[in-house]
């Protein structure tokens, strides 16, 4: 295998979800009720240089399915 042995791999994969486990039971407990969770996830990828394309990806596939006069005039 190219990055180690499937053991360690695995391994690896394991502590990674453990540590987002983590990071969201400390936002829940940090005042985060169930059905606002997802809060904690906004703006988590302001930093990545590719979010401003992703941003305008979204927009652009939201505005695809009308009219061109009406994308501007909302």
């Amino acid at each position: 295998m190219a990055n180690g042995t499937l053991k360690a791999r695995v391994e690896k994969l394991e502590n990674d979800i453990q540590d987002v486990k983590d990071q969201l039971s400390l936002q829940i407990s940090n005042g985060y009720p169930k059905k606002h969770r997802w809060k904690w996830f906004v703006g988590i990828d302001s930093n990545n240089p590719h979010f401003a394309e992703a941003v305008r990806l979204g927009e652009e596939w939201r505005y695809s399915d009308r009219p061109i006069d009406e994308k501007y005039n909302e």
